[in-house]
């Protein structure tokens, strides 16, 4: 099945795309379409309002809720039409779903499609949904959710710009010389951040109006129909400038809404002889489920409407809990969390205005005596009894610990005189001068005699450019004013705070936008820099060598078709320096008719066909429209950051 294919099943590239979102570690994917006129125009804005807790039997969210107060659940039910799974989507699927053994690489929340039959054959296609998925396999770790609006037209008006109205915004294509054009913007792909996915471009959810549609969903997959709910609109349109070339009312919706509510174990406590268990969910009835020997099931308690749960759990003498276990057995099937108890609890942190008071416990006594500080040692606990530490100025938190526990909490005023008011006398007698060793003292509190180092981190950088590179020299001593200068080397550094131990130097870029003709390679000669620690009558330098940091560039796509296509896509990356840079990576490209092989590539014959900034995915793309008459051979990239790149274009 192909990426244009819609209704039940569209969208069926989740995994796939999600392999690569891995590699680039981004949160916004607008999948790379090489078309200058391509891109969304008018965003959702109504978007999602909430997210449920997280299953514990498949690690995705127990639900999603839009701004209109429907929820949506996943939908994992094989036999189901109305999941809408495809021939091979679950393993076995004479099986029930179960993860991770038995579970579909992705499914989804909401999926919603429609199509238009274009003039002379051709179609667009639009898909609008929630997806669930894995980042590299059906794994626990692994889940990711994320919206997705995708529009992909074939057999359209070749070289022309088209825009596509939708229930959720507007885009605008330009399709290439076959007529063809395809945008996808994926929002939040990001491993275990669920909530991210309520920036997207999908809510609130598109109800059908189908008749006959199933009692609990918002339609049927394989049922085309009106729908309702639309922000923009609840029609998909395809527009050439004011002229509308096709219209459908028509949509496919899958969707499932939600009748269990999840639970989220926040916290459970160890309290002497009890655990002190703190959970969420919706429902109204939650349970701990009991430990043999050591505590039995327990209810939890709640206020009526609320969604906060509570219980104590009475531990049987002797008896150590580690975890405990929340279920709601409401749910369909029931759901549960799982939290760890914490190790050493704080009971007690209060100050009454003459002594600190503070009790804790822990899940192992034999954890005991207890450290108790605040920036330096108050005390200890021997048990978990209160115990008072007499202080004049009590801390604003403590810490407790004992090995490699360790908790921190906040210490509560419980008493107290008011302070006395006025100032702090200044201390009698002659004012008593710093202590130098050696000394004596000169200015600044620097020995005069000691002498001043000037010491940096590296004496060797490797500085991108474009990019402030630091140099650290924060370990020099007896010294109390720093310079750092340019020694030598190509013209174009400078240098930003050079009056401090950590100044900074920006080597110049190279290729621009506005460069008309290839650039001869840049110099690699190192810039020498001079880091200079005084103390007023002695000094101390040291030299930097800096070398330019080229960028990694990789062309993956390059080819000419005379008239048809000119296309030149490629990576930039900088080793070490992250995705998001300030600023971007510029790239310009450059092709020619013939082949001529030569390390530099810089003989005649080259004519610029354009140039672009590297996303945050490290990704470029130049593609002229419309496409040059002649049929070029070679291409040239040359990028911002110093690096050049010749290669044979492909036809």
């Amino acid at each position: 099945m192909d990426d244009s294919t819609p209704a039940r099943g569209a969208g069926r590239l989740g995994r796939r795309a999600l392999t690569v979102l891995a590699a680039v570690l981004m949160v916004l994917l607008v999948a790379p379409t090489a078309f200058a006129a391509t891109g969304v125009t008018v965003k959702d804005t109504d978007g999602l309002a909430a997210v449920g807790p997280t299953s514990a039997a498949y690690g995705f969210p127990t639900w999603y809720s839009d701004k209109a107060g429907t929820r949506l659940e996943p939908c994992l039910d094989g036999g189901n039409p109305l999941c809408g799974f495809l021939p091979g989507d679950i393993p076995d699927e004479a099986q029930a779903i179960a993860f991770p053994g038995n579970f579909p690489d992705e499914f989804f929340y909401f999926l919603a499609g429609a199509e238009l039959a274009l003039p002379g054959g051709g179609r667009a296609v639009l898909t609008s949904g929630l997806e669930a998925a894995f980042l590299n396999a059906v794994q626990p770790g692994d889940q990711v959710t994320f919206t997705r609006i995708r529009v992909v037209v074939r057999g359209a008006t070749p070289n022309t710009e088209f825009t596509f109205k939708h229930p959720y915004g507007e885009l605008t294509i330009l399709t290439d010389g076959t007529g063809a054009g395809r945008l996808v913007r994926d929002v939040a792909p990001s491993v275990g951040n669920f909530s991210l996915a309520l920036n997207g471009d999908v809510g609130p959810f598109l109800k059908s109006t189908a008749p006959n549609v199933p009692a609990g969903y918002l339609g049927d997959p394989n049922v085309a129909g009106t729908v309702t709910g639309g922000p923009k609109r609840n029609t998909f349109e395809m527009w050439n400038g004011a002229t509308q070339v096709a219209t459908t009312d028509q949509f496919t919706v899958q969707g499932k809404i939600a009748t269990n509510h999840g639970v989220t174990a926040d916290a459970a406590v160890v309290n002497g002889g009890f655990v002190d268990v703190f959970a969420t969910s919706e429902s109204s009835a939650l349970h701990v489920e009991g430990q043999a020997g050591r505590f039995d099931n327990t209810i939890m308690s709640h206020d009526p409407g609320g969604t906060r749960f509570y219980a104590r759990l009475q531990v049987a003498a002797g008896q150590q809990v580690t975890s405990v276990k929340v279920i709601n057995n409401q749910d369909n099937p029931p759901s549960s969390a799982t939290v760890d108890v914490r190790a050493i609890s704080v009971t007690q942190a209060s100050y009454d205005g003459t002594k600190l008071t503070v009790a804790a416990s822990v899940v192992d006594p034999t954890k005991y005596p207890l450290t108790v500080d605040a920036g330096g040692a108050i005390g200890t606990l021997e048990t978990e009894a209160p115990k008072d530490f007499p202080l004049l100025a009590p801390p604003g938190t403590i810490t407790v610990s004992s090995g490699s526990l360790k908790t921190t909490a906040p210490v509560a005023i419980s008493g107290g005189p008011a302070s006395p008011t006025g100032t702090t006398a200044p201390p009698t007698g002659p004012v008593v001068p710093p202590v130098c060793d050696p000394s004596p003292c000169g200015a600044g509190g620097v020995p005069t005699t000691a002498n001043p180092t000037a010491k940096v981190a590296a004496t060797t950088l490797s500085a991108p450019r474009g990019l402030a590179t630091v140099i650290d020299g924060s370990g020099s001593t007896n010294a109390t004013t720093f310079k750092t200068t340019i020694k030598s080397g190509p013209q174009g550094a400078t240098l930003a705070n050079d009056t401090t131990n950590k100044p900074s130097i920006l080597l110049p870029t190279w290729a621009a936008p506005t460069d008309q003709l290839p650039r001869t390679a840049p110099a690699t000669t190192p810039t020498i820099v001079t880091f200079t620690a005084s103390n007023g009558s002695q000094t101390s330098s040291i030299d930097v060598t800096v070398n330019a940091a080229p960028d990694t560039v990789a062309v993956t796509t390059a080819r000419s078709r005379a008239g048809s296509d000119l296309r030149v896509d490629g990576t930039s990356t900088i080793p070490g320096a992250g995705l998001v840079l300030t600023p971007p990576t510029q790239v310009v490209v450059y092709a020619r008719t013939n082949t001529i092989n030569s390390p530099t590539g810089l003989e005649p014959g080259w004519v610029k066909i354009g140039s672009a900034a590297v996303d945050t995915t490290g990704a470029f793309s130049v593609r002229p429209r419309p496409a040059p008459a002649p049929a070029y051979a070679q291409y040239l990239v040359q990028t911002s950051r110093g690096t050049q790149v010749v290669g044979a274009l492909t036809r």
